[in-house]
């Protein structure tokens, strides 16, 4: 007879053994449920998932909505100790970064101040260093904090939209995010919703064609295509999709976990949001693509691809059709919590053909798996190896030399990591290299000087211009002049520092010539400085010093009285 209590045991340990499987499976650590805490307060709800689609990146984490409000207490998630903290006028703003003893580093991102503890570090490095942007290191023991304890106010620091909470849980080795909904359990009825089906054409294997896209209507609570038999004049297809999740009927729509597709019944592609490396982050660019005012998010690879990010793609997935017949389709939506949609397509070729040769006239073919460098009439390229996706066929056009300007196709070409150009600067660029820009589109690159010759760094193909940046930052007082010296009762004071090319690069405030600490919001480009209990009286000689990234310098000098 088994006892119950060895019912109980053996019930336990294998509970356990599956919790571990099922983790090993995923490729993640083997955590149940419970172990961390939420880091807020507010009700759950979630404004980004883990993989959002965001300009160049993938979302890292999850954002938790605080209705716009700042100043909620941000708790940590489980016990453990403060090993990193930055401060920034960019990306994250103030962030704050606690390693625990599972081995994973919680992040909690634009806040709008730190606990005590932390505060009072940042200030010390802030002042010593003489910069409002720091980045520190702790040790273990320096500052433990222990679980549901209130490490910071909620904020809309650095490149934040609106405010909210940004939340991250990564491994404490690698860095690898992972997707924050792994580690809870929450409650999550709604199904991921497809609201279209887009396909390439995938013959010519160096530029998938794009050939249509077909909508999905939500009937009854089964997903409906609006045409489910279609041909093509292809037999070797690629398949994408729009589409969109809830956690609540009335909540944002967010991106979906895992997309499977299926060809006649078998299992021939699968992905899943689960650990991104930051390293392959810009792999969005490949992975989505706008068409008929759709962001579609393809199911198939190209040469270079993050391999963790995908569980099953036989051939790449894609679609190999060997016959005239039709063939079912079947493309499954499934969410964190196991939610699942589908929709079906039938389609066929009247075509057999498997392979186009690319009869693209190009100067040079760059094999995106080996270090490409191109020189030719002063001009030099290099592309690191699995710089680019898809080994691609370059068309350059050099004129820099009389016109400045240098064209690189395609440009849909998507670069994951940086390309180098440099030439020899034209003769009438020599007496002043140091401000010489290159200009694509929106985008400014300032140089790397070298002898006589110029570098940029550039992430992207396209149209380049030559340019001069000669305009050093504006810098504007908020307070009239004809307030300064009247008003006698200083709070704070503002400026606005604003560069139109290459952008603000470093910043200073001083009084009486002694360096003071000021906050810097790149979002509204506003320098700020909170007069406090220790900060000089009387006659006030301040001065504000901003330099772009071509060193061009303004300094703006006032006078204030502070009683």
């Amino acid at each position: 007879m088994i006892r119950k209590k060895n019912v109980i045991l053996f019930n336990i340990t294998l509970v356990c053994w599956l919790v571990v499987q099922a983790s090993l499976a995923q490729k993640l650590p083997a955590f149940a449920s419970g172990y961390f805490v939420y880091p807020i307060d507010s009700t759950l709800s979630i404004t980004g998932n883990y993989g959002e689609l965001r300009p160049n990146h993938f979302h890292a984490g999850i954002d938790f909505s605080t209705n716009n409000k700042q100043n909620l207490p941000v708790y940590a998630v489980a016990e453990g100790y403060v090993s990193r903290i930055k401060v920034s006028s960019t990306g994250y703003g103030r962030s704050i970064y606690i390693t625990h003893p599972n081995g994973m580093v919680s992040v909690y991102a634009h806040l709008n101040s730190f606990l005590e503890a932390v505060q009072k570090r940042v200030k010390q490095t802030q002042l010593s260093k003489q910069s409002f942007e720091v980045e520190l290191f702790l040790k273990p023991g320096e500052i433990s904090v222990l679980q549901k304890q209130v490490i910071g106010l909620s904020g809309n620091s650095g490149n934040s939209t609106g405010a909210h909470l940004h939340f991250e849980v990564r491994d404490a080795i690698t860095e690898t995010p992972y997707n924050p909904l792994y580690f809870y359990s929450f409650y999550d009825s709604q199904k991921p919703r497809i609201k279209a089906l887009g396909f390439f054409d995938l013959q010519d294997t160096l530029m998938p064609k794009f050939l249509n896209t077909i909508g999905v209507r939500l009937v009854k609570d089964s997903l409906v295509v609006d045409n489910d038999s279609l041909t093509f004049n292809s037999n070797l297809l690629g398949l994408a999709f729009e589409g969109s999740d809830k956690m609540k009927a009335n909540g944002s729509e967010n991106n979906i976990h895992m997309i499977d597709w299926y060809l006649d019944g078998r299992l021939r592609y699968n992905h899943v949001f689960k650990a991104i490396d930051f390293k392959d982050h810009r792999y969005v660019n490949e992975y989505s693509i706008t068409k008929n005012k759709l962001r579609l998010q393809k199911c198939f690879l190209p040469q270079v691809y993050p391999a963790r990010f995908y569980d099953k793609s036989a051939a790449k997935g894609r679609i190999i059709l060997s016959d005239t017949n039709y063939h079912q389709l079947r493309l499954v939506a499934t969410d964190e919590n196991g939610n699942q949609s589908e929709a079906v397509v039938y389609i066929r070729s009247n075509k057999l053909q498997y392979w186009k040769s690319n009869f693209i006239t190009n100067d040079c073919k760059v094999n995106c798996l080996e270090d490409f460098i191109y020189r030719k009439n002063d001009l030099t390229i290099f592309i690191p190896a699995k710089t680019l996706y898809n080994s691609t066929n370059l068309i350059l056009e050099n004129t820099i030399s009389t016109t400045g300007k240098l064209i690189i196709l395609p440009t849909e070409a998507n670069l994951n990591s940086t390309a180098i150009i440099g030439f020899k600067a034209p003769a009438k660029y020599l007496n002043d290299l140091p401000h010489v820009i290159m200009q694509s589109n929106n985008l400014v690159f300032p140089p790397i000087v070298s002898g006589d010759s110029l570098f940029y760094s550039v992430k992207n193909f396209g149209w380049f211009t030559l340019g001069k940046d000669t305009v050093a930052p504006t810098i504007t007082c908020e307070v009239p002049n004809n307030k300064l010296l009247k008003q006698k009762k200083w709070n704070s004071i503002s400026f606005l520092i604003e560069d139109k090319l290459t952008g603000v690069d470093t910043y200073a405030f001083y009084i009486n010539d002694v360096w003071q600490l000021a906050t810097f919001d790149l979002k509204t480009n506003r320098l700020t400085y909170t007069f406090d209990a220790e900060s000089a009286k009387g006659n006030l000689n301040l001065k504000v010093v901003v330099s772009d990234r071509c060193k061009n310098n303004r300094t703006l000098l006032l006078n204030i009285k502070r009683d």
